[in-house]
């Protein structure tokens, strides 16, 4: 029984096109005889002129001549074949009382009898005009004692589609089944080449390898090529989804080794000078673990932020809110840790507007970039704020070093740093900006870095403003 499902056609795509295929070609040869049946012009009976009388009294000529000069056991339809050949015409025989026809010519069989019939009784010869060409008869002949009326006349070439028509039907059947399997082949083939890549592709990213593709598909112009790019398109989201994941996960286990490895040294110093009696140094001891304590569970809190604004896992608690309320106490923090390092931060506000935002949210985001533009300062740092008609244009800069152009696209990323040593000093655990960029995202706004020509990072935010 499962054979017999394999088996069946509708199982596989060549087997429906095929199916499609007869199926049309099947109706479009009934649609396009029924047609040719009913819009085929009538046979007419016309009156005959003088040059189409001489052509049938001397067919019937040379037929006599042909007979008497011909040996008594030659049949009749050698010798009108000779004679039909001779005067390159097609000749029709008919027998008025056993209606039986013998004709030469181009013609194996006249394809309509019934107008040469209906002339049996007729005293007067005509121009038969049919689909076939004209025929002219009849005219009465005795042939070794039999009375025959002759038909003669010119049959228009058939071309090929005519030829066939008069073939044996199996052979046209045959062609037919040919032409449409080679031509089902052809156009399955080509559905079944993509699909076939997709499915490889599918099946190797389905056991692990990320990397696989789709190959030349994707390059179609059409539904598949479309569906191969889309394929491609969610490998590679896939792909950098699962490595970031990997990433998140090796780097959360770095940053959290090293306060903890600090806890452990700072518990062993404890627990010796616990026996040397020194509480100063236990005091120490316990102000470094405190400390460490408190960066993991900063770091926990950024990584718990990060994946809820990742999962869109945060409540939303969007009100309206002018910048001013938003960024007064965030300016006023930043200008005071700007003077504490000896840097100056200046604030620039064109216009106060209002933005439908999370305000703690959006307020983190934009402290995240400023205190990051203040920490690799040398001295100035500015904040300018303009509204530009239905948004907000936030630029952040520094005079700082800058960042290569190469890590630019990266620095959203989470624990991402430019630096390439680990050490806490090159800077955090890379996911101040990440979460900038996520809040920012949150409130249907863009974010964006570039260096300036005279040196330094500027940070661009734009934020859709309140009507």
């Amino acid at each position: 029984m499962r054979r017999l499902l394999y088996l069946n056609p509708f199982r596989s795509l060549y087997g429906r096109i095929f199916l499609w295929f007869w199926g049309t070609t099947i109706v479009m040869i009934v649609g396009a005889y029924w047609i040719m049946q009913n819009i085929a012009p009538p046979v007419e009976y016309l009156p005959m002129d003088d040059k189409q009388h001489f052509m049938l009294e001397n067919s019937v000529r040379a037929l006599q001549r042909q007979v008497f000069r011909s040996p008594d056991d030659e049949p009749l339809e050698s010798i009108l074949e000779r004679t039909s050949q001779r005067g390159k015409l097609m000749m029709i025989l008919l027998n008025p009382k056993t209606k039986e026809f013998l004709l030469k010519g181009p013609l194996p069989h006249l394809p309509n009898e019934k107008p040469f019939l209906d002339l049996i009784g007729s005293a007067n010869p005509l121009r038969i005009a049919t689909p076939i060409g004209d025929m002219f008869g009849p005219m009465a002949t005795n042939i070794a004692g039999t009375e025959y009326l002759l038909f003669v006349g010119r049959i228009r070439p058939r071309g090929f589609v005519g030829d066939m028509r008069h073939r044996p039907p199996l052979l046209l059947i045959g062609l037919v089944l040919l032409i449409s399997a080679v031509l089902c082949s052809l156009i399955a083939w080509s559905l079944v080449k993509p699909l076939k890549q997709l499915q490889v592709a599918t099946k190797r990213m389905a056991s692990g390898a990320l990397s696989s593709r789709v190959g030349s598909a994707s390059y179609r112009g059409d539904e598949i090529g479309r569906l191969g790019r889309d394929f491609n398109y969610m490998a590679e989201q896939v792909e950098t989804l699962l490595n970031g994941q990997k990433r998140l996960l090796a780097d959360i286990s770095h940053e959290l080794r090293s306060p903890l490895t600090r806890m452990q040294l700072a518990i062993g110093i404890a627990q010796q000078q616990q026996l040397s009696s020194n509480p100063k140094s236990n005091e120490q001891a316990l102000a470094r673990i405190e400390k460490e304590a408190h960066q993991m569970e900063h770091m926990v809190a950024q990584v718990l932020m990060l994946s809820r604004l990742d999962n869109n896992a945060r409540d939303s608690r969007k009100q309206p809110v002018s910048f001013d309320a938003l960024l007064t106490g965030l300016l006023a923090d930043c200008e005071f840790e700007a003077q504490s390092q000896d840097k100056v931060l200046t604030v620039d506000i064109e216009s106060d507007a209002k933005i439908n935002a999370d305000e703690d949210l959006l307020a983190s985001g934009i402290e995240n970039v400023l205190r990051n533009a203040v920490k690799y300062a040398n001295q100035q740092v500015s904040f300018t704020l303009k509204i530009d008609g239905p948004e907000a244009h936030l630029v952040i800069c520094d005079d700082g070093k800058g960042i290569p152009e190469s890590d630019l696209k990266h620095i959203f990323q989470p624990f991402y740093r430019v630096s390439t040593a680990r050490e806490r000093d090159s800077g955090g655990i890379g996911l101040g900006l990440a979460i900038a960029s996520r809040a920012i995202a949150a409130h249907e706004g863009e974010i964006e870095a570039c260096n300036q020509v005279k040196g330094g990072l500027s940070v661009h935010i734009r934020l859709p403003i309140l009507a």
